[in-house]
């Protein structure tokens, strides 16, 4: 587990080790070395890979420029080594929206979003005649889209090998400005990145970019489904990926969308059974019945045989945290499970939720409110029950 803390004098990476599937948690580990350099919000929390080694990144602002910063623990999470910056310490412009993998190699992957050459153009896709969809009776905090000035934002990749040396490569150019990044790597080593990109004009799409050459170069984006969502700001809701164990390559992704009563946000999903290049026509995930709620911030996982999302959604007492699983009938053939959602949150507000595969078991976590304070809550999920 890995998350943040704040107080009157900054923001510290916190890291915590369960040994029994997410019974119980070790004593919290401070994963950053210099205090106070951590700089986070919803779609920027601080991402955790595990493999021979853990690796933790997240962003900084503490020197005044955006920096993504990783540190390793090499001893099962008890210590952590001095932090480093993932790119050149010389850029200029912003960047974060990282997302973190280690791939069966022990080969560390990350992407991020970079503004390390917005003044070198206007963004191509976003003329300043478009106008945005603007949905309504949303709640104030989780409106789905911000409305402000675009600078151009290219998506990075790198990746560096057990013995330290580092290869990075551009993505795609002039991509969506804060929407979080997903990278994953399948069995066969193939490399995805998925992001929202902007498409003319100012249609705001998931798209997956692959690597077959170990992260040098990265094909032409491949578009996962033409959703329609034209907005001249950001929705500040990205996608999450992950590869099973048969090479599927399984996206869940936020979309606008116009429902009978109100236009709103819900959650879709799909997959690609030939390494991301082409995907299946999207499936809605979140309950699409009378009354459904707008839903945000998905994260997916492969647990056992099925595929599970989790996200957060509006209700009567705030932001409630919901998990759907995806099953399959047969390697191509993947759909929603007919069962309505799994309310997880119960009384508390819920934000923000992430999921990980413990053995073939989803284990959940989320942010929650408690008193004058938030807390981290941590719940196994065993056959669709708490």
């Amino acid at each position: 587990m890995t998350w943040a803390a704040t107080v009157a004098t900054g923001t510290n990476v916190y890291a915590a080790v369960s040994d029994d599937g997410a019974a119980t948690f070790g004593a919290p580990v401070r994963v950053n070395d210099v205090d106070g350099d951590a700089r986070v919000n919803g779609e920027q929390p601080p991402r955790v890979a595990i493999g021979a080694d853990i690796v933790v990144a997240w962003m900084s602002r503490l020197t005044g420029v955006s920096r993504i910063r990783m540190a390793r623990s090499v001893d099962g999470g008890r210590t952590f080594t001095p932090a480093a910056t993932a790119h050149s310490e010389t850029l200029a412009g912003a960047r974060g929206w990282q997302s973190l993998a280690i791939d069966t190699g022990n080969r560390v992957h990350a992407a991020w979003l970079d503004g390390r050459d917005a003044n070198r153009g206007a963004p191509v896709n976003q003329p300043t005649s478009a106008r945005p969809v603007v949905p309504t009776n949303q709640d104030a905090a989780t409106s789905p889209h911000t409305m402000h000035k675009s600078s151009r934002q290219d998506i990075f990749h790198a990746v560096w090998r057990p013995d330290g040396k580092a290869l990075e490569a551009r993505v795609a150019t002039d991509v969506c400005f804060c929407c979080k990044t997903s990278v994953a790597t399948g069995p066969d080593q193939t490399t995805y990145v998925a992001f929202r990109h902007i498409y003319p004009t100012n249609l705001r799409d998931m798209a997956v970019a692959r690597s077959i050459d170990g992260g040098r170069t990265f094909d032409a984006p491949v578009r996962v489904s033409e959703d329609h969502w034209q907005i001249n700001g950001c929705p500040e809701d990205g996608p999450s990926i992950a590869v099973g164990a048969d090479a599927t390559l399984h996206i869940a992704w936020p979309t606008l969308i116009q429902s009978p009563d109100a236009t709103r946000k819900a959650i879709f999903y799909s997959y690609s059974t030939d390494r991301g290049r082409t995907f299946a026509p999207r499936m809605r995930v979140d309950d699409s019945g009378a009354g459904s709620r707008t839903a945000a911030h998905p994260q997916l996982a492969v647990a056992g045989s099925n595929v599970v999302v989790v996200w957060d959604e509006s209700g009567p007492r705030g932001r409630q945290v919901r998990l759907a699983e995806i099953t399959s009938s047969s390697p191509a053939a993947w759909t929603p499970a007919s069962s309505a959602p799994l309310s997880l949150s119960g009384e508390d507000r819920g934000v923000y939720p992430a999921v990980a595969s413990v053995s073939g078991t989803p284990v959940v976590a989320w942010t929650a409110e408690a008193a004058d304070a938030s807390v981290v809550r941590v719940l196994r999920i065993t056959r669709g029950r708490r």
